[in-house]
């Protein structure tokens, strides 16, 4: 049953989703001005639905522009494939033409998304839903056998600094000003911690205009193998987000590296990462407290996250089935 999965973006979930139900992943990308991509990017995933022909197509909401095209050629009958919608929290209620989503909604035959907080929503616009976390992935090169000696993967060393990795887009919903003021309390009081932030820095458009703190580094944009180097090596991923029922990415990338995590404290994210990971209220204060704290409970944790990793390729495995059970109806 061919079966295709449609992005205008890269991301590791889209990636892992497809391999995962089988699907062939199309990443479609242009980087030329809105009006311009939004065109090119439309003839291309016409011409891809029409090409493949396929049985089943996945698509990822964002892009409000990608989700009404496929629920358009899906309304006019140009496509008899089913259409399932991967919706992210700001697909669910995206910050512009919102009454869209009700008729995406009902043109899809199924609609995917992070956790069940997120269920009710889709529900209520005369919707088929079904809660899917992201899949654990599968780190490129990553070699977890020995990570349950003292030496490896998310092992903190005490001749080493304790580093924190700040796995961070730059995003506006990433309390980074936070996060540097959590740094500066950490100097203070734990001088053997650092902090590595990812992503190409954007102190101005956040509004930081003080020094960085000397226990801070701006890594800029790390490539992936160099990514995935730095987060094996890492005593614990910090990972925060604004949103209201957001699970972020970097705590699916901190399990699979079996690192313990410092996340922002939402419903969804307390209820699944329920092991090896220590929960903020995104303040400067209560960050830089659960930073030192997860140092201080560091053996602890890492146990913890060890134990949840296995416990969630598990439920990950039945969650897909129900996916895999539905697109071969």
């Amino acid at each position: 049953m061919p079966a295709i999965w449609l992005t205008w973006e890269v991301q590791r979930r889209n990636r892992s989703l497809a391999k995962a139900v089988g699907a062939t992943l199309h990443e479609m990308l242009y980087s030329g001005n809105a009006v311009a991509r939004y065109c090119v990017l439309m003839l291309r995933t016409f011409r891809v639905v029409r090409r493949a022909r396929p049985a089943v197509i996945y698509y990822q909401n964002p892009s409000l522009i990608l989700s009404t095209l496929l629920a358009t050629l899906k309304f006019l009958r140009l496509t008899r494939a089913r259409l399932i919608g991967d919706f992210h929290n700001a697909g669910v209620n995206p910050p512009v033409a919102r009454f869209l989503v009700p008729w995406i909604v009902r043109n899809s035959d199924l609609i995917i998304v992070s956790n069940r907080n997120l269920e009710p929503e889709i529900v209520a616009l005369g919707g088929r839903c079904l809660s899917l976390p992201d899949p654990i992935p599968n780190l490129e090169g990553a070699h977890l056998e020995g990570a349950h000696l003292e030496v490896g993967p998310g092992a903190a060393s005490n001749a080493e600094p304790f580093e924190v990795f700040f796995i961070c887009s730059w995003a506006s919903d990433e309390p980074i000003v936070e996060v540097l003021r959590a740094a500066e309390i950490i100097a203070a009081r734990r001088p053997d911690m650092v902090m590595s932030i990812t992503g190409r820095p954007k102190l101005a458009k956040v509004g930081w205009t003080d020094p960085v703190p000397g226990n801070v580094r701006l890594t800029g944009f790390l490539a992936e193998p160099e990514f995935e180097r730095r987060l094996l090596a890492a005593a614990v991923v910090l990972d925060l987000t604004t949103r209201a029922d957001c699970m972020v990415c970097g705590a699916y990338e901190a399990v699979s590296a079996e690192v313990p995590m410092v996340l922002s404290d939402n419903q969804p994210t307390r209820d699944y990462f329920r092991k090896g990971a220590l929960f903020t209220d995104n303040t400067a204060a209560s960050i830089a407290d659960e930073l030192i704290r997860a140092r201080e409970r560091h053996a602890q944790l890492r146990a913890e996250v060890i134990s949840l990793k296995s416990e969630l390729l598990a439920e990950e495995q039945v969650a897909l089935q129900r996916l895999l059970e539905f697109s071969r109806q």
